[in-house]
């Protein structure tokens, strides 16, 4: 019989399994307390089907423009649901730029 390893066994929260359950991602901003809430099928189609946690470190606040953001998971009620704003994708644009280089 194989040994059991001693590292916990922890559940993997994906986007897409917080989509199809129904979940909510919540982003709170740790400098400026601000808080948004997003769908995570809107979010798996920008970053793809990761865990929610990692959500946290690819994103930016836009008011502050910091990257210390708390991501979690929430399964609002009806009544909660109709409380919050969820923002949503609308489109996504791909901007090309030329960047120049010096040779000397």
């Amino acid at each position: 019989m194989p040994e059991l390893s001693s590292r916990p066994r922890r559940n993997v929260q994906t986007l897409g399994l917080a989509h199809e359950v129904g979940q909510v991602i919540r982003v709170r901003c740790l400098n400026c307390n601000i808080t948004r809430h997003y769908l995570p099928g809107d979010l798996a189609k920008l970053v793809g089907d990761i865990p929610f946690w990692d959500v946290e470190r690819l994103m930016r606040c836009e008011r502050c423009k910091r990257r210390e953001l708390d991501a979690s998971v929430i399964l609002p009620s009806a009544a909660e649901r109709l409380k919050i704003r969820v923002r949503r994708l609308v489109e996504i644009r791909m901007v090309r730029r030329v960047i120049w280089r010096d040779d000397d």
